[in-house]
């Protein structure tokens, strides 16, 4: 989402973003589960305390005992919530991204061992689940499509070589800082 957005435009993005999860075409409905991953797709970054707070406001009064929320809703709830904190919600840009990339990788090789990569994302910090890192690996496939296996899961597409599963960070930092956004 612009960080200069405008009320009408964060209620665009978020209907649009919306209507990609709806639940049953037509029903103007989404699955709770599927808010996080709609949120991202509007270009922001909210950490997992920031969703329970968005969700908790999704619910709001709802008295019945029901997982889908209805695009009025939505739409009035995050566009508020995401210009209210548009601040706390840009994502790192790509000198922050790499700084970070590098770090994990102190061969300077240029590339992270997409196992590693997918073990550290749902083990340390705001951890991911396993749905959540295959997400990460197959957002990061740039031009070297190529199989890679996480945690049993099914063959992942991401950014490396077929043969080592070598997670490529240079071209998926600047993947993660520019989506969603102008450069």
């Amino acid at each position: 989402m612009p960080s200069d957005a405008t009320q009408d435009e964060a209620r665009r993005i978020a209907r649009d973003a919306f209507l990609v999860f709806e639940h049953k075409e037509g029903s103007k409905m989404v699955d709770e589960k599927d808010i996080p991953t709609i949120v991202r797709s509007m270009g922001i970054n909210p950490t997992g305390s920031q969703i329970e707070k968005l969700m908790e406001q999704l619910k709001g009064t709802q008295t019945e005992d029901t997982a889908l929320i209805p695009l009025d809703r939505f739409e009035q709830v995050v566009s508020a919530f995401a210009l209210s904190n548009k601040n706390d919600l840009i994502r790192d840009d790509y000198h922050k991204l790499m700084r970070a990339f590098r770090a994990l990788d102190p061969e300077k090789k240029g590339y992270i061992d997409a196992e590693l990569f997918g073990s550290l994302m749902s083990a340390r910090g705001e951890a991911f689940c396993t749905q959540e890192t295959g997400t990460m690996l197959r957002f990061c496939d740039t031009d070297h499509a190529c199989a890679v296996r996480f945690l049993n899961s099914p063959v992942l597409t991401c950014a490396a070589e077929a043969a080592s599963g070598k997670v490529y960070y240079e071209d998926y930092a600047y993947k993660l800082a520019t989506n969603g956004r102008k450069v």
